[in-house]
């Protein structure tokens, strides 16, 4: 199963619009995780894969995008993954 990771701070505005449209297009045979990194926990596992600035989405391990993205962008990078 693929396993969409969305590394996101309280704080930060497009972390949540962001999380926003993943919830809306992302499939069901997808598994999604939500990593904050105010936590301990979040900033490990955002360490492992040296991710520096949020959002961040990884998927299966892989960071895909760092910032902002296009939803179409988002749509194109999902389907590849199905």
């Amino acid at each position: 199963m693929t396993t969409v990771e969305l590394y996101y701070s309280d704080t930060c505005h497009n972390c949540h619009q962001l999380r926003a449209l993943l919830m809306e297009i992302l499939p069901r045979s997808m598994k999604f995780k939500e990593i904050n990194i105010s936590y301990p926990e979040g900033k490990k596992r955002a360490a492992e894969l040296n991710i520096m600035s949020v959002p961040t989405i990884a998927i299966d391990g892989d960071v895909v995008f760092i910032g902002r993205v296009s939803r179409e962008d988002l749509i194109k990078e999902i389907s590849l993954r199905k």
